[in-house]
């Protein structure tokens, strides 16, 4: 497991004060991400299952597919991505901030 102790975190990181919190709101969006990508191989499953009462066998296969497709997709490499983009976000509307703050001392 990572540590996500202040220590480690990158200088970006800890100049916009990220916080475990941050890191549940980026898994949900991750999660909701992820749900996209894989939307195309759940309306087959979705199909299959219609109607039967015993899925787990006749509809296996296409299951599968959909739920590996999310494991891929909220990989530890998708977080990070997520992450990132997270973090520039918001050192971007930080630094947007200090700037106008700025602008409006003078």
């Amino acid at each position: 497991m990572e540590d996500t102790s202040a220590a480690s975190w990158p200088r970006d990181e800890q100049r916009v004060r990220w916080s475990k919190g941050d890191d549940a709101r980026v898994k949900d969006k991750a999660e909701l991400w992820a749900k996209r990508q894989c939307a195309p191989l759940m309306e087959p499953f979705a199909k299959c299952a219609k109607d039967k009462v015993v899925t787990i066998y006749k509809c296996s296969d296409l299951r599968d597919a959909y739920v590996n497709c999310l494991k891929d997709h909220v990989s530890e490499t998708y977080m990070k991505m997520h992450k990132r983009e997270s973090v520039t976000k918001r050192l971007a509307e930080l630094q947007q901030a200090q700037a106008l703050e700025k602008s409006t001392k003078r």
